[in-house]
């Protein structure tokens, strides 16, 4: 072996520019990343903005909140008292019922003239007996009905109504040709409520909403799934009641349907007195329970308010019925008014058609619920006014 051959092995190899130099490399990849990343986030930058949508063009102005502030003006102008006028604003068209004669022609003169000053064509005609409608472009948006108040009768006054109607169009018309007026107590989701209710008023007869409300034993004694619920809050509740309200036109009140517990739980009554205020409504307690707190709560709320004093048919036999209708008439003759609450059963139906006429003939005046409340109130102002 050579000396050169022995240098060349035992010589180490010199280390390559990488090996030197890895963390200068390093480096210098590092910075042009970075340099790259700057590039390109100042391309974005430089990118134009979307452009920006122009502001939609504002929707017409709603001048409905104006009519009714004229409707309110006449109102005014009329010197109704509050408690004369019934409001069903979730109708279509609204629909404003109040108990007084027919405006004045200076009055309406000057509600069409405040009507003239709102924007949209507005105009008020006369399309009904004793009715008053809003129209815009000719649409009806509001009817107002004007009901002249009846002459309160001297003597004794009996109110009957007849619950859970409203699934039956040939009982609503055979009610009708009775003599004397029955109230409607209409359960509200029932096949034909709206026709029974168109029916009703038609031929001049009161109609309630009889709201289905939670009774004691709920759920073994069921009130129906659209029911009013202590459970429920009272935006729900108010919901609820209001939506029924909606469904049923012509509504002058109502009364409860069951309601054993509900009636008994002021905080569970209190939205539904609130919304009865709000649209001049009324509310009759069927007195399911002994420990109703109806009245109280009506009181505070300003809401008209009668009991139930007798359920005519308990037992559905036609002589036994006769007897809780003559015994209701000694009620109305002891206290000046009774109010009795039935079904559309046929022993009912055949007891009432009897009953009724002769009820008159002995002196006694069948009424719906408004007379008896207006002699209420007629009554409360003269105390008032002695006082």
């Amino acid at each position: 072996m050579t000396k050169s051959t022995k240098r060349r092995r035992v010589e180490k190899r010199r280390p390559g520019f990488y090996a030197t130099n890895k963390f200068l490399v390093t480096g210098l990849a590092v910075a042009a990343l970075a340099l790259i990343c700057l590039d390109f986030l100042a391309r974005l930058e430089e990118q134009p903005e979307p452009p920006v949508a122009s502001p939609a063009t504002k929707p017409s102005l709603d001048h409905t909140s104006r009519i009714h502030e004229a409707v309110d003006a006449l109102f005014l102008s009329m010197e109704l008292d509050p408690a004369s006028i019934q409001r069903d604003l979730d109708q279509s068209p609204a629909r404003y019922s109040v108990l007084s004669e027919f405006p004045a022609q200076d009055l309406f003169a000057g509600f069409a003239e405040r009507l003239s000053r709102i924007p949209g064509n507005y105009a008020v005609r006369l399309r009904e007996a004793n009715s008053l409608t809003v129209e815009k472009d000719r649409r009806p948006q509001i009817v107002i009905h004007f009901t002249p108040p009846p002459v309160l009768p001297d003597g004794p006054l009996v109110t009957i109504i007849m619950d859970d109607l409203g699934r039956s169009v040939l009982t609503a018309e055979e009610l009708v040709s009775f003599p004397e007026p029955v109230t409607f107590a209409i359960l509200p989701g029932e096949p034909h409520a709206v026709e029974v209710a168109e029916i009703a008023h038609a031929a001049g007869h009161e109609v309630l909403l009889h709201v289905p409300m939670e009774p004691q034993g709920y759920p073994a004694v069921n009130p129906g799934e659209d029911a009013l619920f202590v459970a429920q809050s009272d935006a729900e509740i108010r919901s609820r009641f209001d939506l029924l309200l909606a469904g049923l036109p012509y509504v002058a009140g109502t009364n409860n349907h069951m309601g054993s517990r509900f009636t008994e739980d002021a905080r569970a009554l209190s939205p539904v007195m609130e919304s009865l205020r709000e649209k001049g409504f009324f509310f009759i307690d069927s007195r399911t329970t002994g420990q109703s707190r109806v009245t109280e709560v009506a009181r505070r709320f300003g809401v008209p308010t009668m009991n139930r004093d007798i359920f005519l048919d308990n037992v559905a036999e036609v002589n036994a019925i006769v007897r809780e209708i003559r015994r209701l008439e000694d009620r109305a003759r002891s206290q000046g008014a009774a109010i009795g609450i039935c079904h559309p059963y046929p022993e009912t139906l055949a007891a009432l058609r009897r009953e009724l006429p002769e009820m008159r003939g002995r002196g006694i005046a069948i009424v719906p619920v408004s007379v008896q409340l207006q002699k209420q109130a007629s009554i409360s102002g003269i105390i008032e006014h002695a006082q």
